[in-house]
């Protein structure tokens, strides 16, 4: 493994990291049924690379957390490539995606993004209250999942 860049994509549409990222889901069959790559690829965050390869991905759908009072989150998905399990790539994704993210909402305040979100779905994931990203447990889904989040520091409630 070389040295792993971070590239931001949000709301870039930006088509090198698009085609990257639908390429690299094909690849791997990492979209669950019913789900477009080329549609997810419009809540691209950022992209890890390893060199010019695409060693994981993460996407952003905003949406309410209904613990919260339904204040607007950004929820957090990570693909990573078998090959860079277990190498903190995600956690890179994850800071690269809460501090892009943050940005954002202190340029579009209109739009009351809070925080960033996540669901463990992976028993390898949250051995912690509160993990490297500052992602924070706050409980689980229905499924028994982790659910996390981070606020940002601007957001007063």
């Amino acid at each position: 493994m070389g040295e792993i860049t971070y590239v931001s994509g949000w709301r870039k549409r930006d088509t090198k990291i698009e085609k990257d990222a639908v390429e690299t889901w094909h690849a791997y069959n990492a979209m669950p049924e019913g789900v477009s790559p080329e549609e997810r690829a419009r809540e691209i965050c950022c992209l890890a690379y390893d060199g010019n390869t695409a060693a994981g991905i993460s996407t952003i759908e905003i949406k309410p957390c209904r613990p919260l009072r339904n204040r607007l989150f950004g929820y957090l998905r990570v693909f990573t490539l078998p090959d860079y399990e277990q190498q903190e790539i995600a956690i890179g994704l994850a800071i690269n995606c809460r501090d892009t993210l943050e940005a954002w909402a202190l340029e579009h305040p209109g739009e009351k993004l809070c925080g960033m979100a996540a669901v463990y779905q992976s028993p390898k994931l949250g051995p912690t209250p509160v993990g490297k990203s500052g992602l924070t447990l706050i409980g689980y889904t229905p499924q028994g999942f982790q659910h996390r989040i981070v606020w940002f520091p601007h957001i007063r409630l």
